[in-house]
């Protein structure tokens, strides 16, 4: 399972959301992601920011490796690498 957890979007120059449901799609129910929850561990978090400042707190989420800070379009390929790495799909 991973967790998506969002900045505020007070300056988005791409639409994040838009961003994660193409890797959701991508995955088509071969790996799971849910906006994070601090109840749970996850094999990875995907702090989604909307500018270079990617400012969203993350270190009280639990994760099994380091989260990745995504600020635009082009982590697409380096999301995916990650998620094939831990799921093995």
């Amino acid at each position: 399972m991973f967790g998506i957890r969002y900045c505020g979007g007070c300056n988005p120059h791409y639409d994040r959301v838009a961003f994660v449901k193409r890797i959701q799609e991508h995955f088509d129910g071969e790996a799971e992601f849910e906006v994070a929850q601090l109840d749970k561990e996850y094999d990875g978090l995907f702090v989604v920011g909307g500018c270079t400042n990617c400012c969203a707190s993350h270190k009280q989420f639990k994760t099994k490796t380091p989260p990745l800070l995504i600020w635009g379009e082009e982590f697409f390929d380096e999301v995916v690498k990650i998620v094939r790495g831990i799921t093995g799909k």
